[in-house]
């Protein structure tokens, strides 16, 4: 069987000539924080993160499932070993190993007792629960096992429903009774009492291979939480806590107890809770640990019982919780994880944020080593964070930019964000600088400050963007920046070419030609290029909308002078459907020609070429390719390209949503090749991509050959092309990148999908 190597390779036209650029991750440029190399500095980040347990690899160990809120991203951490014991390390390649549709929440819970995690996320309204299917030869699969979980109700109101709970919301999905099978704890619709919904498995099948609930009891814990703060009010009475409807052992399905929303309830709003249940002093009953989406403590409820299902009451609230330790007190929205952090084979207690954007983002996973037992833990505080502390983390959005800012020769690298929480203000924007302290050979990217330039402090908006080049032709860099509020402000170098950057007051608000401000209406991504090749530096503006504009420097090297020439350059639009593109240009000159690589809100690489000549309006570029690579940041992607080690190859730097960037090498196997082939524009389209078990050929002649291979080069599917939309199955396949290659009348055409 013939092989061929496309991995990750792209066939781009331009002038008659065919450019393949190959990226592939790059884990060896070293980054140091407080002297000491980071583990993992490429691993991208974490904002909101949702701890679980799995043995990802089948390898016997441990890892870390992390859900982020965020963006609904998944990243696993492998737990691997050395000379210095264990830790975790990011393992991108399983970013794309779960459903699609994991939204708001995830958990893994080994529901059916097979030794495999399954994964309890949000369905409409409730939960939704994804099989594991998988084993040591194949990995993890997951085959859809409810859409939506129900529980039956008791009294006269009662009967099978939709086990509630709200998007907001983390359920606590543990075996309250010990009996083997997986019930869930959660807040009531209103949102002031716990239902404790009891799993029948056991007791209808004799196994936990089911997931059949009864609402146990409609107040658990005979408590209640204030509706209007994160209080506690012990041995309620108010209907139907206390006696009245306590339905223990066996719901009453025709009396007792109703699940008509009282007054008071239906005017109460739920906000959110995070609920995690852990037996704290090995009663054998389940004490709680919640969190509420207003503020930044952890309070924790003690169960008075015994043993389980006797409607034992809660009888008392550590509201400073763990206050034997550091309290927690991450604004804001806490939730509490029970997973082992340091290799111990205890399990430690995570703390994260729940909230999007109005929580901490930067030093947002805390944790407790627990230096008890599983069934009676101890929990001492450790760290603010945890993983983050081992990758770079500037807080939301992350924007890479590389440049020499100390005029040693050496490039570093600037990292600006969309924000990081703070506090006092919400939020703030600034610039993180990375320092080159190694050589020209061999790069080390040393942390030194993570408000280089002083931007924080001069208070401009948030999502700073800047870019560097000579504007006053003094031989140094000169910044501009864009920012929220559309605006792009000038900053000065002073310092002289070779020495360090160091800039004059800035100018806000800088004007074109006309004297009219300069504007991309809100959110501009600035980039300093001289797209026209006059030896002047124009400037190019993505907006928020997802365009692009462009400017051309009409001054002279001494005095530049932007003048408005196209409000859509290439007509090109990251987001045509929305007005959310947050569009950030990057342009590289790669042996004369001008190369567009783009990022956006969708989170991909945007490749562009054909650039030369096409800058008026109505032009399109030569070429496009959305998604390149299969490049995915899953979020508010921004990207840089330099040769940061001099070795021939380009780095390209990926930043994201989750505040952490990404690095990727050009493959020193295929770096950059050209082949004289002509292949016209939109020839093959292939939809949906990404796919989950089949996708459509369109464009192809009938009587071609239709090829896919996977990314080893082996051809897994062959087959002549018989209709005008090709339909191709891919079911039994592994998920991942596959290249699709169509030969037609001596011409052969590439592209490629993924399977997820």
């Amino acid at each position: 069987m013939k092989k061929y190597l496309f991995v990750f390779c792209l066939f781009i036209v331009a002038n008659e000539v065919k450019a393949q650029f190959s990226f592939e991750r790059n884990r060896y440029l070293e980054v140091r924080m407080g002297g000491q190399p980071m583990r993992m500095p490429w691993a991208g980040g974490i904002n909101y993160g949702q701890f679980s347990e799995i043995d990802m690899d089948f390898d016997g160990r441990t890892d870390l499932f992390v859900f982020d809120r965020s963006d609904n991203q998944i990243r696993i951490f492998l737990s691997k070993s050395d000379g210095t014991g264990e830790y975790y390390v990011e393992a991108p390649e399983y970013r794309f190993s779960f459903p699609e549709d994991v939204r708001y929440r995830a958990a893994l819970v080994d529901y059916n007792q097979d030794g495999l995690p399954d994964i309890f996320t949000y369905g409409i309204g409730g939960i939704k629960v994804y099989k594991n299917t998988g084993d040591a030869m194949g990995g993890h699969q997951w085959e859809l096992f409810k859409s939506l979980l129900y529980s039956e109700y008791p009294g006269a109101n009662g009967g099978t429903g939709n086990l509630y709970v709200s998007s907001s919301d983390i359920p606590a999905i543990v075996d309250v009774d010990g009996d083997g099978d997986t019930d869930i704890l959660t807040f009531h619709i209103g949102g002031e009492r716990m239902e404790y919904h009891k799993n029948m498995s056991m007791e209808n099948y004799g196994i936990p291979d089911s997931l059949e609930f009864v609402v146990m009891n409609e107040c658990w814990g005979n408590f209640r939480e204030d509706e209007n703060t994160n209080s506690i009010i012990l041995n309620s009475n108010l209907f139907p806590c206390g006696s009245g409807g306590s339905n223990v052992d066996n719901p009453e399905l025709s009396e007792g107890g109703s699940t008509t929303l009282l007054i008071e309830e239906k005017n109460s709003r739920h906000a959110g809770s995070t609920i995690l249940a852990l037996d704290m002093n090995n009663s054998g009953v389940m004490d709680l640990i919640i969190g509420d989406i207003s503020f930044p403590n952890l309070v924790m409820l003690a169960n008075g019982g015994t043993s389980v299902n006797t409607n034992s009451p809660i009888v008392s609230v550590d509201y400073n919780f763990p206050s034997n330790s550091t309290p927690s007190s991450l604004s804001l929205f806490p939730a509490g994880f029970f997973v082992d952090g340091d290799h111990d084979g205890v399990k430690d207690l995570i703390v994260a944020p729940n909230a999007k954007i109005v929580s901490e983002n930067q030093k947002s996973v805390w944790r407790y080593r627990n230096i008890g037992t599983n069934n009676n833990p101890t929990f001492v505080f450790q760290e603010r964070d945890f993983l983050q502390k081992e990758m770079i983390e500037a807080g939301s959005g992350s924007i890479p930019v590389v440049l020499d800012v100390n005029g040693d020769g050496l490039k570093d690298l600037i990292v600006a964000n969309f924000f990081n929480y703070k506090p006092t203000i919400d939020k703030e924007s600034g610039f993180m600088y990375f320092q080159n302290t190694g050589s020209m050979a061999a790069p080390v990217l040393t942390y030194v400050d993570s408000d280089k330039f002083g931007i924080k402090s001069l208070g401009i908006g948030l999502r700073a963007i800047p870019t560097f080049g000579d504007l006053d032709g003094d031989g140094d860099l000169d910044m501009l920046v864009g920012e929220e509020s559309g605006k792009v402000h000038l900053f000065i170098n002073e310092a002289g070419a070779g020495n360090p950057i160091s800039f004059s007051t800035p100018v806000y608000n800088i004007q074109d030609n006309t004297g009219t401000v300069i504007s991309a209406g809100s959110y501009s991504a600035p980039t300093l290029v001289d797209l026209d090749r006059d030896g002047l530096l124009d400037l190019v503006i993505g907006t928020k909308n997802g365009t692009l504009l462009y400017y051309k420097n009409t001054g002279s090297s001494a005095a530049f002078q932007f003048t408005l020439k196209n409000d859509m350059l290439g007509n090109i639009d990251v987001a045509p459907s929305s007005p959310d593109g947050y569009a950030v240009p990057h342009f590289l000159d790669h042996e004369g020609e001008w190369h567009l690589f783009l990022g956006g809100r969708s989170g991909r690489l945007d490749y562009y070429t054909g650039i030369e000549g096409n800058l008026t309006p109505g032009f399109d570029f030569g070429f496009s390719s959305i998604g390149y690579a299969s490049i995915d940041m899953e979020g508010y992607s921004a990207f840089a390209i330099s040769d940061m080690d001099n070795d021939g190859n380009y780095d390209l730097f990926a930043g994201g949503d989750l505040g952490g960037v990404d690095l990727f090498e050009s493959d020193p196997n295929s770096s950059v090749g050209f082949e004289p082939v002509e292949i016209p524009q939109d020839k093959i389209a292939v939809y949906p991509n990404p796919f989950t078990e089949e996708f459509i050929v369109e464009g192809a002649s009938k009587g071609s050959l239709l090829r896919i291979y996977n990314t080893q080069g082996v051809i897994v599917y062959e087959q002549k092309v018989t209709t005008e939309k090709e339909v191709v199955g891919l079911q039994l396949v592994s998920k991942g990148m596959y290249f699709i290659e169509v030969e037609e009348g001596g011409q052969t055409y590439h592209t490629r999908v993924l399977k997820r």
